[in-house]
């Protein structure tokens, strides 16, 4: 008899649904961070999220900020208003970082493997003539190439600073690389603090104020779908990426 014959088949979608489980423990996840709204540690921990997403963390604090006001709907406000105040200091921090750490944060860089992305290359210089090649910004005993992200930003900082400021605040444009550019290339702080506050604050506080506003209605739709939404913001954060280059 052949036993390969009357072997159980897989289970239907048993790849999609294997695929799927770490996003279902994200739901779990989810459900746990929504309980922080009626605790002490809600709070503090939007603020340290915040604050150090914007200087070094990769992950943003929308997450966090909608479990909580979906939490504690009559906060939401509230919540944004501390999502906003720690990722402006957060970006404080990040332009000092640039400006008086950059050694470190280049280590750190470097030894993540992001160097070719952050600082470009030299064979996209590979074109250039000698005075292009000697126009190719530097700091910190680095030279950046047109293929990275710090040539690219010092390029929106020399056509509008507080444009590129505001722009990498609101949208999901990696703000961490916009504020210790701004250190590093020593661009006004002012600026910074001033695009950060608009941009922050107009990002945060719309979305705080749709969940207070309607927090009731896009409750259950997040719930129900939670693993494709968390799908959709990874999609979007790595297209914020690509825009830094391709879009802005």
């Amino acid at each position: 008899m052949n036993e390969t014959a009357h072997s159980p088949a897989p289970p239907r979608n048993a790849v999609l649904h294997a695929m799927l489980w770490p996003l279902r423990a994200l739901k779990r996840l989810y459900h746990w961070v929504v309980g922080w709204a009626d605790t002490r540690f809600g709070t503090p921990a939007l603020f340290v999220l915040s604050f150090v997403e914007a200087s070094f963390f990769p992950i943003p604090p929308d997450p966090l900020l909608i479990a909580l006001c979906l939490g504690k709907r009559r906060r939401a406000l509230w919540f944004g208003a501390v999502c906003t105040v720690a990722s402006v200091l957060g970006g404080i921090l990040g332009w000092y970082i640039g400006l008086a750490l950059f050694d470190a944060a280049r280590s750190v860089i470097e030894s993540a493997g992001l160097a070719a992305s952050w600082f470009g290359t030299a064979q996209s210089a590979a074109g250039l003539d000698a005075q292009q090649l000697a126009a190719l910004p530097q700091a910190g005993g680095v030279t950046f190439y047109p293929d990275g992200l710090f040539y690219t930003v010092k390029q929106k900082f020399d056509s509008n600073a507080f444009l590129a400021y505001f722009s990498a605040a609101l949208t999901p444009i990696p703000f961490k690389v916009f504020t210790i550019a701004g250190g590093l290339f020593e661009v006004s702080l002012t600026l910074l603090i001033a695009g950060s506050i608009a941009g922050r604050g107009a990002r945060f506080f719309a979305l705080s104020a749709l969940i207070f506003a309607f927090g009731d209605k896009v409750k259950p739709l997040i719930e129900k779908h939670f693993e494709w939404l968390t799908v959709a913001l990874v999609l979007v954060g790595v297209a914020g990426f690509a825009a830094v280059k391709y879009l802005l």
